[in-house]
């Protein structure tokens, strides 16, 4: 879970800025880009939106869900744009793919992915303008066919979809669509999804993945609310047993997902930063350890959280994991007595500060938040030790280097005067010629993929063999 908590707009003049942000984009699109280059096109936009959100508050949940294979199809529920923010008379630049074109595939992939946009009418001079930069992949929508259009000429173009979009992919482009072909506000979302993307996915050799991202408040004013987005585990429609395009298994497969869809969303709508239902989850798994010696509690965000081969790789030990994902040190503190009540743990093992970097807050005081929680730990389990993961250096954190450096010398000279903490060099390990090493993050470059667990393993095991005794 990625979150720009740092900034937080709740007036007008917000939302003044964000409209004259997009106005201006509008204008460096249609006036200042070659019509000729459409890459250099798409490059500046993308870089242009990263900039534009990067003032903003925004939720992404699910990166660590991004597939390696960038020329993969991204799917979303499409979204209405506030009227506030419309750039012309009848044009808005939409927020949502425009977030996934920037701030997911450009940002993680430098992919210069294409759209799947419709047609502009003969009258809508300004959405044409914008559009014909990109050479985007084109279809009639529904709602937008120009009156002397009939049906078969219609049909005819929207053929076009299939070797337009397998076109892109071929390139190595990611495709970005909204199966439904039109869009709602949240509360309505999705609409009908149509089966010609998923047609697309079967027909295409090899088969690409279908990444599946759920939208919600793009349609808000973004003083009222945080715009959200979440990234779901990527599928093949041969996963599913659907290798062609008329397979009788795709419509219901598609319904279902239609269906599925509209729980996602409600879902994100209530998703936040409180970890209600994390938590409670982790409450009924903490009662199977209760009473339980030479417990190994391993507490955290979703570096925690994500290692899911956590009971195997230690598989000779009583180990609870403890994770939940995004977590700031004031969450791991006000849920500790919660979590830790009845359990006698004999190693705490902790990752945390790499989610409070995004609060612009100092080294020191990070450092001092970690440094309270120590002590609240302590208060509860006077003997027991804790070993603190060095934050880790991922590519998603490159501007805050000096700063991590900072907080793990810090909790490192913290060491040197208590025998029950202990600090494991997570921070160089993860290193390559002084470089982060790439090949041991997902493609998120914020989480750890197995081979950077692996790292891990190795210097905990060396470490519990020391302190503890084995079943």
């Amino acid at each position: 879970m990625y979150s720009k908590e740092n900034k937080i707009y709740l007036n007008k003049s917000d939302d003044i800025y964000l409209r004259n942000l997009l106005k201006n984009l509008y204008k460096n699109i249609t006036i200042n880009s070659d019509v000729y280059d459409y890459k250099k096109t798409r490059n500046f936009c993308y870089q242009e939106i990263i900039n534009i959100f990067s003032v903003f508050n925004y939720l992404i949940k699910g990166s660590e869900n991004l597939p390696y294979e960038q020329n993969s199809i991204f799917i979303y529920n499409h979204l209405n744009n506030h009227p506030f923010y419309s750039c012309r008379k009848d044009f808005q630049i939409t927020l949502d793919s425009h977030f996934i074109s920037g701030i997911i595939l450009y940002k993680y992939y430098k992919n210069l992915a294409s759209r799947v946009v419709r047609c502009s009418l003969p009258n809508e001079n300004y959405h044409h303008s914008y559009y014909n930069k990109f050479n985007y992949v084109r279809v009639y929508a529904q709602n937008f066919i120009p009156s002397e259009m009939d049906y078969s000429q219609i049909k005819d173009f929207n053929k076009r979809f299939y070797k337009d979009s397998e076109d892109e992919i071929r390139k190595g482009n990611g495709l970005v669509v909204s199966p439904e072909g039109f869009s709602l506000d949240t509360e309505q979302s999705p609409g009908k999804f149509k089966l010609g993307v998923f047609k697309l996915a079967t027909m295409i050799k090899p088969e690409p993945k279908i990444v599946p991202i759920v939208m919600a408040n793009f349609d808000k004013l973004i003083s009222k609310e945080v715009f959200k987005c979440e990234i779901l585990k990527p599928f093949k429609m041969s996963d599913h047993g659907i290798t062609h395009p008329n397979d009788p298994k795709l419509i219901p497969f598609v319904t279902n997902l239609n269906s599925k869809y509209k729980n996602y969303v409600k879902s994100l709508i209530k998703a936040d930063l409180k970890f209600k239902d994390e938590i409670a989850d982790l409450l009924i798994e903490k009662k199977k350890f209760e009473g339980k010696d030479n417990l190994i509690a391993f507490y955290g965000s979703s570096t925690i959280r994500l290692w899911k081969d956590l009971k195997k790789d230690f598989y000779n030990y009583n180990v609870l994991n403890f994770g939940f994902g995004g977590s700031l040190i004031k969450n791991l503190s006000e849920n500790f007595n919660a979590l830790f009540k009845k359990l006698s743990p004999k190693i705490i093992v902790i990752y945390m500060g790499g989610n409070d970097l995004t609060l612009e807050l100092s080294s020191e005081q990070i450092f001092n938040e970690m440094k309270n929680l120590l002590d609240k730990i302590w208060l509860k389990f006077p003997d027991v030790k804790i070993v603190v993961l060095s934050i880790k250096p991922s590519l998603e954190r490159i501007k805050d280097i000096r700063k991590i450096k900072k907080i793990n010398y810090l909790m490192l000279e913290e060491t040197k005067n208590n025998k029950n903490l202990i600090q494991v060099d997570f921070y160089n390990k993860l290193l390559i010629n002084e470089k982060v090493n790439k090949k041991l993050f997902l493609q998120d470059g914020l989480h750890l993929n197995r081979y950077g667990y692996e790292v891990l393993i190795k210097e905990l095991k060396q470490l519990f063999k020391k302190h503890l005794i084995s079943k």
